[in-house]
């Protein structure tokens, strides 16, 4: 079954949009990911990274992940942290920063990433060192921590992979914790804010000469940094700071905050939402003429509730990720609309960190996120026209919580189950944050298939299939048929089969089957095989083969539906054979019978011994067609010693006749003509 997911609760604004993919793809935590490509913020294949806080990942500008890092580690063995480590798109480790380079595992802002301007395929990685820098000892050298440091990756190493080609360390030290990247009002160049400890701000700038040489502000404050996504607000942990994208100027304006754990800027940067005690969340309004006295609160709830929450993130969906977690647990939490009329959705993803926990999100340049736009509108999208195939049944569903739902078809429920054609729509309202609605039209599939009859037909016969179908048509197996592809196709297997048609008509597919039943056939044959016979001859054929017997021509035959009829044609006669078996099958043979003219030849012997041994002791005129009429022999002296219709046995008057030379006379019918025959023969005694 299909099934068309929508978001939990997508806001989409209008107006002006300076949304970038360049933070798409989050990686942080402990093996977490979430991939916003499709619009729809989802949980995609496990990264290797290990943080506690701190994070960095950076895709291109088609939403492609680059590389991401934790930022920086200590000795595993001696600080129970990881290693500091640069992870590529194949989560393989790019760089390992072993256990004296980078940042801190814990630093709530450990890394930012940012492309280096001017310098296609560049970036910076800039990293901060937690403030319990010397868990698990010092590091030789490093006497303050390595506070603010940074990478250089080039992306077209290792075959486009990347690779760290230039590392500069502590650029700021001591620092610790909070780091912050701001687009320039160039839309080029970048600012990098970060806390000097007990002494103030540095910002540093970044141009295509390079990182440039910072300037303090002193203004004490300590932790994270947040840059709004216009580039005119930071937030410190305890304070709202005016800044200025184009000279980098921070100023004082006395907006001093208390009991705020997390916090980060709504997408059209005119409000600083925050979370308190771990109870409740609200917002200022930055465009209020007293800012800290504007807080709203939207989301409120018992402490003794089960979560706490850590960092706070908006992201390419428009929303605010917050991190809830507790011991052995960690979720994201959702604050939706925020230019609107927030709300607040708890425990949105879970992510399975066995015995541990994280607190933190990847770190980003908040301009790639600016959304100034005003009005919402939820993103209720149930995808595309959709074709039904036989017997499927599809989910239509919101997917939207905290919603009211109402349907075409009068459904109140998030999602709807379908099997039949139609147009189906659907209007979501949430509590104060907007509407949307969204039309999808359901279709049954026109694909169909008729492989024809089952067939029984004798085997030897050609077996057309002719299947009526509006798809892609496929028979198998395929060795069996002429044409595998076709509907009209021949059957050329030599024994009874089953063929399978199978259609496909876009994502539908049905199938249909023919039984071919090879019947036998009756096996006709003659014996003997061709021969020749004299005129007048005849012979027996004998026929073999099981059904019913059919001999053709009829002429010379003794009979035409017997087996064995005796044959005597007046001339060469082919004579055919049919055989048709009970099954109606029939099978025919052939046999032709040569008809020669008969031997009319006289046989005229000249010497005969009538000694009584059985062997020539007698004297006739022969031949195969000859026949004595009559014949007298005559001695040397012409006197008739013999006259009769036999032939002459030697004797004249009961006496052996003695040797000597006689002659004769005979009359014989040769081939049905009377002949006469004079000659002379010689008896030996």
């Amino acid at each position: 079954m299909k099934k068309l997911t929508i978001a939990l609760l997508l806001c989409i604004f209008t107006g002006s949009i300076y949304a970038q993919k360049e933070g798409n793809v989050w990686h942080f935590g402990m093996g977490a990911a979430l991939d916003f490509n499709s619009g729809v913020p989802v949980i995609t294949t496990p990264s290797s990274m290990f943080s506690f806080e701190g994070s960095a990942s950076i895709a291109d500008a088609n939403g492609n992940l680059l590389f991401y890092s934790n930022g920086g580690g200590r000795d595993p063995v001696l600080s129970g942290q990881s290693s500091g480590k640069i992870w590529n798109r194949n989560h393989d480790v790019m760089y390992d920063m072993g256990n004296a380079e980078g940042g801190g595992f814990s630093s709530a802002q450990s890394a930012v990433i940012i492309p280096k301007p001017g310098t296609p395929d560049r970036y910076y990685l800039f990293t901060m060192e937690e403030v319990e820098y010397n868990v698990g000892g010092e590091v030789p050298g490093q006497p303050l921590g390595r506070g603010l440091s940074f990478f250089e990756v080039d992306m077209t190493q290792n075959g486009g992979l990347g690779g760290v080609v230039d590392y500069n360390e502590m650029i700021l030290v001591p620092s610790y914790e909070g780091l912050c990247a701001v687009r320039h009002q160039n839309g080029t160049d970048y600012w990098i804010i970060a806390h000097s400890d007990n002494a103030g701000m540095s910002v540093f700038p970044v141009t295509a000469a390079g990182v440039g040489t910072p300037t303090l502000y002193n203004i004490i404050s300590g932790g994270i940094i947040k840059g709004s996504p216009d580039g005119k607000w930071l937030c410190s942990s305890d304070r709202i700071l005016p800044f200025d994208n184009q000279t980098g100027v921070i100023t004082d304006a006395g907006l001093n905050l208390t009991d705020i754990i997390s916090f980060e800027f709504s997408p059209d940067s005119k409000r600083l939402f925050f979370s308190r005690s771990h109870s409740s969340f609200g917002y200022y309004s930055l465009t209020a003429p007293d800012i800290t006295g504007s807080a709203v609160i939207f989301a409120q709830f018992p402490s003794s509730s089960n979560g706490l929450f850590g960092q706070m993130q908006v992201a390419p969906d428009g929303n605010i990720y917050v991190v809830e977690f507790e011991i052995f647990k960690t979720w994201l939490a959702v604050i939706v609309c925020p230019n609107s009329v927030p709300l607040l959705n708890r425990k949105v993803f879970e992510y399975n960190t066995g015995p541990l926990f994280f607190v933190g999100l990847p770190n980003f340049d908040n301009a790639i996120f600016r959304n100034d736009g005003t009005s919402t509108q939820l993103n209720v999208n149930l995808g595309e026209d959709i074709t039904l195939c036989e017997n499927q049944t599809v989910e239509l569903s919101a997917g939207i919580t905290g919603a009211t739902y109402s349907w075409s078809n009068g459904a109140i429920t998030d999602a709807i189950c379908v099997s039949a054609p139609g147009q189906y729509a659907i209007a979501v309202t949430t509590l104060g944050c907007g509407a949307g609605s969204d039309t999808v039209n359901v279709s049954l599939s026109t694909l169909s298939l008729d492989a024809g009859e089952d067939q029984a037909v004798c085997t030897g016969t050609p077996v057309d299939l002719q299947a009526t179908v509006n798809g892609n048509l496929t028979w198998s197996p395929e060795d069996l048929v002429a044409s595998s592809t076709s509907p009209a196709t021949t059957f050329t297997g030599d024994s009874s089969a089953v063929l399978v048609a199978v259609a496909v008509l876009g994502n539908c597919t049905i199938t249909d089957s023919i039984t071919i039943t090879l019947l036998p056939s009756p096996d006709a044959l003659i014996e003997p095989a061709d021969t020749t016979i004299e005129a007048g001859e005849s012979i027996e054929l004998t026929g073999t083969g099981t059904g019913t017997y059919s001999w053709t021509p009829e002429s010379g035959l003794s009979c035409t539906d017997c087996p064995d009829p005796t044959a005597m044609p007046d001339s060469t006669t082919t004579y055919q054979l049919l055989i048709v078996s009970n099954n109606g099958c029939a099978d025919s043979a052939s046999v032709t019978i040569t008809v020669t003219p008969p031997d009319c030849t006289v046989d005229l012997p000249n010497a005969f011994t009538p000694n009584g041994d059985s062997s020539n002791d007698s004297f006739s005129l022969v031949g195969k067609n000859v026949e004595l009429v009559s014949i007298t022999i005559y001695s040397r002296w012409g006197q008739a010693v013999y006259n009769g219709t036999q032939p002459w046995d030697g004797r004249v008057d009961g006496q052996d006749a003695p040797s000597d030379v006689y002659m004769y006379t005979a009359e014989v019918s040769v081939c049905g003509e009377l002949k006469r025959q004079l000659g002379q023969v010689t008896l030996v005694r």
